[in-house]
């Protein structure tokens, strides 16, 4: 009988221990054993707890033994408590799972990329494995690319975002294509502020290289400009053609003027007959002046003057040979030679009454005529045609007494003589 009672005892007080084990509770206890279907842990109420190779979250291809030891500390969930039997079920599947929710809501709140294992492929997307948590990843979150075939992906490890975390609903769903995007949009902003810096960066370069351009120009100018002399000969390219000149570029830049009277010794009817844009020649220094920072040029050869030339050949009195290059109502201009031009009055064309210019000479006529005044230091010459065919004067000293010769006229002398 007191064997009876203490048996009935025993079995109220495992009664009240099972009663004290609660479905959904976490334990952690030690393996005892270790078999290919389960392992066995020790509970405190002196039963064993149970929990199957379905519920151990064993990775693929590997056994039991290959993950559990005997001794070994396991946490799981109680899932079934069977009083009749004295059996109780346990999952670390569960308690994995909880761990893990724990921390994929952690994941979630502060948007941290997690990676997953897509485990099955669908029509509308693919499942993948966080840990214990399965996810679904939807087709149009697998890209940044249109997908046609999920299965492509199987057994991918993917970089995801949970964009959505529903305990109550078990529904977690994660995205790589905002993973691949944000990526992408960093990689371009990346690309645009090396871009603006390699843009800012050659900027500098070339605004440097032009500072340090302009200041080389400026001050070779300036040598240039203090080296000018009168007189000097120097080569240059013409720039620009204005009605009154050439703007001739005598070195980095630095410009002169060759006025349109100092192009030729002759006269010049346009620039453009002269000289041309681009045309590289030699020129002279006229003036420099230093004030206004001005260059007056000549294309002309100051050094042969022509007035000057000619002043050795021809005195006042000569008669010389040349072309009419242009009549006005008062007169002709005569070239003698190129770049030295007489002037012939209409008063000098001829000893009788002249109506007009042009009814004695005419442009390209060629002609003789006296000079009459000569001054080549302000390159003027007067000519005349009538001087050429003139008579000469007849001379009546020889019929004079010397008395008569002093202060007599031609006049008197004739009276005398009758």
């Amino acid at each position: 009988m007191t064997n009876e009672l203490s048996m009935q005892e025993l079995l109220d007080q495992q009664e009240q221990q099972l009663d004290k084990l609660k479905v959904g509770e976490l334990i952690t206890s030690s393996i005892t054993k270790v078999t290919n279907d389960v392992v066995v842990v020790g509970l405190e109420c002196g039963f064993d707890g149970i929990i199957p190779l379905d519920e151990l979250n064993i990775e693929k291809g590997k056994e039991i033994a290959d993950v559990y030891n005997v001794g070994d500390e396991i946490a799981a969930i109680i899932t079934k408590v069977s009083p009749k039997d004295g059996t109780v079920r346990l999952s670390k599947v569960q308690a994995d799972q909880k761990n893990d929710l724990v921390e994929l809501e952690e994941i979630f709140n502060e948007h941290k990329i997690v990676t997953v294992t897509v485990e099955k492929a669908i029509q509308r997307g693919v499942f993948a494995k966080y840990k214990s948590i399965q996810l679904f990843i939807p087709i149009s979150q697998i890209d940044t690319k249109f997908v046609n075939d999920t299965a492509e992906y199987m057994n991918a490890n993917l970089e995801v975002y949970i964009i959505e975390f529903n305990s109550n609903r078990n529904k977690y769903v994660a995205s790589h294509r905002e993973v691949l995007q944000e990526r992408i949009d960093i990689e371009r902003k990346e690309r645009r502020e090396r871009i603006k810096a390699e843009r800012e960066a050659e900027r500098a370069r070339i605004k440097a290289e032009r500072e340090a351009e302009r200041a080389r120009i400026k001050e070779a100018r300036q040598a240039i400009f203090d080296s000018l002399e009168v007189g000097q000969k120097i080569h240059g390219k013409v720039t620009k053609i204005m009605p009154y000149g050439a703007f001739i570029d005598i070195g980095e830049g630095l410009e002169g003027l060759a006025h349109i009277n100092n192009l030729a010794w002759k006269r010049v009817e346009s620039v453009e007959s002269v000289v041309a844009e681009g045309q590289e020649l030699d020129v002279y220094v006229l003036d420099v002046n230093k004030e206004n920072n001005r260059i007056a040029l000549a294309v002309k050869d100051i050094n042969n003057d022509p007035w000057q030339v000619i002043s050795k050949e021809v005195a006042i009195g000569d008669v010389i040979k040349g072309t009419v290059v242009r009549t006005i109502d008062r007169g002709a201009f005569v070239e003698i030679k190129e770049g030295v031009e007489a002037y012939l009055p209409i008063s000098q064309l001829s000893e009788n009454r002249v109506p007009t210019v042009n009814s004695v000479v005419n442009p390209g006529d060629e002609i003789e005529a006296k000079i009459l005044n000569f001054n080549p230091d302000e390159k003027r010459m007067l000519i005349s045609i009538k001087e050429v065919n003139a008579e000469p004067e007849e001379d009546y000293t020889q019929f004079m007494k010397p008395e008569e010769s002093l202060g007599a006229t031609i006049g008197d002398a004739i009276k005398k003589s009758e």
